[in-house]
């Protein structure tokens, strides 16, 4: 062997040098074996604690609000609309709860004991995590309309809602869907219900009184600032609705409602209507600014009726409405309900172990001047054959002193005015006073 060739052999076989031995392939990898591993169930003890997160929770509430109201009447008055009786009692009581259900859904049950008999109020299911919705709500609750309406009663601004409220309506069964921006500053409600929902948890019958309601309202002007609150809120609603048994009933209720058990009061200078129809449109248009502790809201509620064997009927009212606390203190609002909501006393009369400043609570001052309109002239007439064309003109003015964000006194005084079509005008004065609660 060649010395060259030695050297070549000596180089292979220690691997020094530029001749190497190419490693050999690697195998083709298993389809088995290139799967990812499976995960491993969670232990025990976690799955436990995903169950309790789930387990519902529960928060009581209610409210109290009991009434003095006196009434004093022109002898005309008497003579047209009857003796209005004084009456003292209790307005609500209303008894509940509410909570949640995991990340993804809430519920509210409440009922009203007002008046000796137990019915529902609020009972609903709200489902939080239905894609392209904020929430879809099931059950008997408010439907989505006036911004008095859905402005609950422990922040109402006077003991009851305008006399247009009667064209507005009120709680039923049926299934709603809430839509808003990050912002907030949008909302846009729309849903179908039962007409005529009787508040016993039951609605029975095969005909299609139904209702679909749609609302959307907006915030042009927000600015949260504590101490430089400012809002105007726009909006507008509308119903289309077949009543129950194919009659629409408008049944206007006492000015203070103190014994009513229906949460949609009117006034007592209108008769009750009873109109055969077909069908019903309702309209609202609403409007209201809060300009620090000076507020104002105004709206417009109409109803178009489609009788079974007569023309059609248009009847409309409409309010404004003023307020100003002395003290210093605004109107809350809810942005994800579109109405207003709480008040902050700063000095609340009543104090808390968390809150010991002392002071006089908070003082609002209130007016209110309603209209409404009942002259069609294809209504039918009452029940006793009268005509029941009547146009009302009321004015209310009153204060508020709220002892505490939670608690209040409200004195109201109401002067009513109907215009009866043919005969003559009346008057009846209405002075009541309320201490309400709420939690």
């Amino acid at each position: 062997m060649t010395r060259a060739a030695l050297h070549a052999l000596l180089a292979v076989l220690t691997g020094v040098g530029t001749v190497r031995a190419e490693p050999p392939p690697e195998p083709p990898a298993s389809p088995v074996a290139a799967r990812p591993p499976e995960a491993e169930d969670p232990p025990a003890a976690d799955r436990l604690a995903g169950l309790l997160d789930l387990k519902p929770t529960i928060q009581m509430r209610g409210r109290v609000e009991a009434d003095a109201v006196l009434a004093s009447q022109s002898e005309q008055s008497k003579a047209t609309l009857g003796d209005l009786m004084n009456g003292y009692g209790f307005r609500r009581v209303r008894l509940g709860a509410q909570g949640t259900v995991g990340d993804s859904t809430s519920w509210v049950s409440e009922v009203e004991l007002a008046g000796g008999n137990v019915r529902l109020r609020d009972v609903f299911v709200g489902l939080d995590a239905i894609p392209g919705v904020r929430q879809v709500r099931i059950g008997h609750f408010r439907e989505p309309y006036s911004l008095e309406g859905m402005t609950s009663s422990n922040f109402i601004t006077f003991l009851e809602r305008a006399p247009q409220n009667v064209l507005a309506p009120a709680r039923n069964w049926g299934v709603c869907g809430f839509w808003w921006p990050d912002d907030e500053r949008v909302l846009f409600s729309v849903g179908a219900f039962r007409d005529g929902t009787p508040s016993n948890g039951q609605s029975l019958g095969d005909d299609g009184n139904w209702a679909v309601t749609t609302r959307l309202t907006g915030l042009p002007v927000y600015e949260p600032d504590e101490d430089a609150f400012r809002l105007v809120h726009l909006g507008g609603a509308f119903s289309q609705r077949v009543p129950p048994n194919g009659v629409i009933n408008f049944t206007p209720r006492t000015g203070s409602n103190l014994l009513s058990v229906d949460d949609n009061p009117g006034s007592p200078f209108l008769a009750p209507v009873d109109i055969p129809a077909n069908g019903y449109q309702l309209y609202n248009l609403q409007a209201a600014g809060v300009w620090g502790s000076f507020s104002a809201q105004a709206e417009w509620s109409a109803a178009g009726v489609q009788q079974t064997d007569a023309g059609s009927v248009f009847v409309h009212g409409s309010y404004l409405a003023v307020s100003y606390f002395t003290t210093g203190e605004h109107r809350g609002y809810n942005r994800t309900r579109g109405s207003f909501d709480q008040v902050g006393v700063r000095r609340p009369l009543i104090r808390s172990r968390t809150d010991p400043r002392g002071g006089w609570g908070a003082v609002e001052l209130v007016a209110r001047f309603a209209y409404l309109d009942f002259t069609s002239p294809n209504l039918p007439p009452d029940a006793n054959g009268f005509p029941a064309a009547t146009r009302l003109y009321e004015f209310t003015t009153g204060a508020n002193w709220y002892l505490n964000s939670y608690t209040r006194v409200m004195l109201n005084y109401t002067a009513g005015i109907p215009y009866p079509v043919g005969a003559p005008s009346t008057v009846a004065h209405i002075f009541g006073v309320r201490y309400a609660l709420f939690f």
